[in-house]
C-alpha cells in the first residue's frame, strides 16, 4: 500500500520510501548480516522473519526498478565485526543489491565509527548525509530540531528515530485498548521513516504535544498505512510512553551510537 506525501515522495507500507524523480528506494535499518550470526546463538530467529524480510526486498526492487537504494543505519548491529558466515552473505546481499547496476549508499550517524570487516568487499563507504534531489538523507537517534534545510523546498529524511505511536482502539468492554504501532512522521522540517524490521522499533512513544502543528503522521498494522488524526489522539498512558532497552553486555548504554 502506497500513500503519495507529494509529487516527489511516496510512502509505502513494506516501510520504504520511494522517491519517483530519483528513481531512488529509500530503506532503514535493514540489518542484512544479522541472519548469520544469529544461526549459531542458542536462541536462534526463526526462518520467517528473515525471509519475509527478503521478500519485502525483492518485491520493492521488482515494483520499482530503483536506479538507487540509499541504506540507512548500519548494516548489522557493530558494523566493525563479522562472525563465520556473515562475510558471505553481506557480499551476497550486495551482489543481488547492485543488479542491473543499481547504486547503493549507506548513509550512517558516524560514518569514522562505522566503517569495518562488514563492509569489505561490498564496495560501500559509508557517509554522513546523501543528497537526493531536494532532499537529505541522514540516520540520527532522538534529533527532534533538525537544522534549517537547503534548499527549502526539500527536507530532511532521517532514518535513526524510529517513530512509534500509541493508538486506542475499542477493547471487549468498550474500554481502550492501546496499541503501539510504528508509523511514518512528517514535520514539515523532516520526514522520519520506520525502521525495515520490525524488532528495531523504537523504545520511546512520541507524544503529539511535542510535535509542531502541521505535523503528520500514517500508521502501519500489518500491510496498511492509514492516517492518524493527532488532534483527536488521547495523551499516553503514562506506562506505555516507553519500552525497556535491554542492556548490552559489555556497553555503556550512557555512550550509545547514534
Amino acid at each position: 500500500m502506497q500513500v503519495q506525501l507529494n509529487e516527489e515522495v511516496v510512502l509505502d507500507s513494506r516501510r520504504a520510501i520511494w522517491l519517483p524523480r530519483h528513481k531512488t528506494l529509500v530503506l532503514s535499518d535493514l540489518f542484512f548480516g544479522l541472519g548469520a550470526a544469529r544461526r549459531r546463538r542458542p536462541d536462534p530467529m526463526p526462518a520467517t522473519p528473515q525471509m519475509e524480510i527478503w521478500e519485502r526486498v525483492f518485491s520493492l526492487l521488482d515494483d520499482y526498478a530503483p536506479e538507487q537504494v540509499a541504506l540507512l543505519g548500519d548494516l548489522k548491529p557493530s558494523q566493525g565485526t563479522v562472525e563465520g558466515e556473515e562475510a558471505d552473505e553481506l557480499r551476497t546481499i550486495f551482489r543481488k543489491l547492485k543488479g542491473g547496476g543499481r547504486k547503493v549508499i549507506q548513509v550512517v550517524g558516524h560514518p569514522d565509527r562505522s566503517s569495518g570487516p562488514a563492509l569489505d568487499g561490498t564496495g560501500i563507504v559509508p557517509v554522513e548525509q546523501h543528497r537526493v534531489g531536494p532532499f537529505t538523507l541522514m540516520h540520527r537517534r532522538r534529533i527532534f530540531v533538525y537544522p534549517r534545510h537547503d534548499p527549502s523546498n526539500g527536507f530532511w529524511i532521517n532514518g535513526g528515530v524510529h517513530p512509534l505511536f500509541a493508538v486506542p482502539s475499542p477493547g471487549p468492554q468498550g474500554e481502550p485498548d492501546w496499541l503501539r504501532l510504528p508509523a511514518f512522521l512528517y514535520t514539515g522540517f523532516a520526514l522520519v521513516m520506520p525502521p525495515f524490521v520490525s524488532y528495531a522499533q523504537g523504545f520511546e512513544v512520541i507524544q503529539p504535544e511535542r510535535l509542531p502543528r502541521q505535523a503528520r503522521v500514517w500508521k502501519l498494522l500489518a500491510d496498511r498505512l492509514s492516517a492518524v488524526d493527532l488532534g483527536e489522539l488521547p495523551p499516553t498512558p503514562e506506562h506505555l510512553r516507553t519500552l525497556t532497552r535491554p542492556t548490552r553486555k559489555g556497553k555503556d548504554s550512557s555512550k550509545a551510537e547514534d
